[in-house]
C-alpha cells in the first residue's frame, strides 16, 4: 500500500534583483523525467525539490510587476508525494532552504495521508501538530 504526504508551502521573498529560485530550492522531478534525470536526483537530492517514488514536488513563482516594492516574489511549492514517509525531512528542507533569500513570510504544511499534519512558520522554534 503506498504512503502519500501531502505539502503546500508559500514563502514571500523581498527583492532587487533578479534570483534564481531553480537554484534556491531545487530542480523539479517528474514521473516520465528521463532516467539520467532521476540518477542524479538520486545522488544529489539537495539540487531538486523533495520527491517520491512518482516525482517532485512542483514550483511556481509569482513576480509582483510594481518594480518599486521591495515585496518582490511569492513561491508556492506543492504537491503529493508518494512513498516518502519523512515529513520532518520536508520541513527541515524547507527551512534550510529559506535561509538562501531574504524571507518576509513563510509557513509550510506536510500532511501524512490520514495520519497527521504538521506546520512550521517562520518564526517558530518547532512545527506544530495539527
Amino acid at each position: 500500500m503506498s504512503c502519500w504526504t501531502y505539502v503546500a508551502a508559500v514563502v514571500r521573498v523581498d527583492g532587487i534583483q533578479k534570483i534564481d529560485f531553480e537554484k534556491v530550492f531545487g530542480k523539479e522531478l517528474h514521473f516520465d523525467s528521463d532516467t539520467e534525470m532521476w540518477d542524479d536526483a538520486e545522488k544529489y537530492p539537495e539540487n531538486y525539490l523533495p520527491f517520491g517514488s512518482e516525482g517532485s514536488l512542483s514550483m511556481s513563482v509569482w513576480e509582483n510587476p510594481l518594480e518599486n516594492h521591495l515585496a518582490k516574489y511569492t513561491v508556492s511549492i506543492f504537491g503529493d508525494l508518494r512513498d516518502h514517509f519523512d515529513y520532518e525531512s520536508i520541513i527541515n528542507w524547507f527551512k534550510k532552504k529559506v535561509e538562501n533569500v531574504w524571507v518576509r513570510q513563510a509557513v509550510i504544511t506536510v500532511d501524512i495521508g490520514t495520519e497527521a499534519s504538521y506546520t512550521w512558520t517562520l518564526g517558530d522554534t518547532e512545527m506544530v501538530k495539527g
